[in-house]
């Protein structure tokens, strides 16, 4: 009786044919070390096109590419987007943010491509400015972030009372509680389960403004919160340690300075409401990468970022086409 109160139904079923995954989202292919990279493309499908290798969110798989197929077909882009180790399709295993840029030369490599650009979402963010240091400029069009979350530094230099480092004490007892409590209970826990319906009520809850709860519940477009439903569903198919393995080598050492990244095409987009990953920590990462990267809209939160933005964010990293020179914009 108890769990039937704590978890009731969602708004409407999940669509039954959301949940079933199409070949173009069921690529795999073999790196040279025997590991297997999961993979999706959507999108243009004329080689000719521009491309984007997208990295998705924590927690998250490749799936995350349907919300913009549409999008992507109109700007005439190719969208790729990859599984990372343990998540939906991808072999699990201890890999850092250094060894992310291999892998995704191996698949550029795979699939013919020369030139590209990459984007990474939340916490894909991290992975992206991997590539943008260690991916060859001639390989790399360009790079863009959007609501990207930082490093354990970061937080201890922008949260005020996390400015006491006590002797080293305070970034330890940083990363172990993420790695402890917030990666396995607050970013896991939720969508363990493999029950549709109920992960979708877990998502419908999760809304925390009118504007996130009337985004969710929008069944007018392409993709709506049922394709959220089956890309979590993916995530986890092989258990919780792809998100575990994920976040813990985002609480590690990063293995490079973003003083060393080339930023002359890096771009970086966040909401001024973003609850998930502070604007403070975007703030940091820009400076560090030489100061006016950044771009803050207005009013957005993690998730309502793309609702009005995301044929910029895209046109912008597949073609440049958004002046660089505007710097820093606040958008109305």
């Amino acid at each position: 009786m108890f769990g039937f109160f704590e978890n009731p139904a969602p708004s409407s079923p999940p669509d039954p044919d959301k949940l079933k995954l199409k070949p173009n989202e069921c690529q795999t292919l073999t790196l040279p070390d025997k590991r297997i990279l999961g993979f999706a493309t959507y999108g243009s499908i004329n080689p000719d096109d521009s491309v984007i290798f997208l990295f998705h969110g924590l927690p998250g798989c490749r799936l995350v590419g349907r919300s913009w197929d549409k999008l992507c077909k109109e700007i005439d882009t190719r969208l790729i987007t990859i599984d990372r180790p343990g998540c939906g399709d991808s072999t699990l295993a201890d890999r850092g943010l250094i060894d992310w840029p291999n892998d995704v030369l191996s698949l550029a490599n795979h699939l013919g491509i020369e030139r590209f650009s990459v984007l990474g979402a939340s916490g894909g963010g991290p992975f992206a400015l991997a590539c943008a240091r260690f991916i060859p400029k001639e390989r790399l069009r360009a790079t863009t972030v959007v609501c990207g979350i930082g490093p354990i530094e970061a937080l201890l230099d922008t949260v005020p009372y996390l400015s006491w480092r006590l002797m080293g004490i305070t970034p330890w007892l940083l990363t172990q509680g993420a790695r402890r409590v917030f990666l396995p209970y607050v970013l896991i826990r939720p969508y363990l389960t493999r029950d549709p319906s109920r992960l979708k009520r877990v998502l419908e809850d999760q809304c925390s403004t009118p504007e996130e709860r009337a985004q969710i519940r929008d069944m007018s477009g392409d993709t709506n919160v049922d394709d959220v439903v089956a890309s979590l569903l993916e995530a986890f198919k092989q258990g919780p340690g792809g998100c575990m393995q994920d976040g813990t080598v985002l609480t590690r050492d990063w293995g490079f300075d973003l003083k060393d990244i080339d930023s002359e095409k890096v771009w970086i987009v966040h909401g001024d409401q973003d609850a998930q990953a502070p604007l403070k920590v975007a703030m940091w990462i820009d400076e560090r990468l030489g100061g006016r990267r950044l771009r803050v809209l207005k009013g957005k939160t993690h998730f309502t970022i793309w609702k009005d933005h995301s044929k910029e964010i895209f046109s912008q990293c597949a073609r440049l086409e958004i002046d660089m020179t505007r710097k820093i914009v606040i958008a109305l």
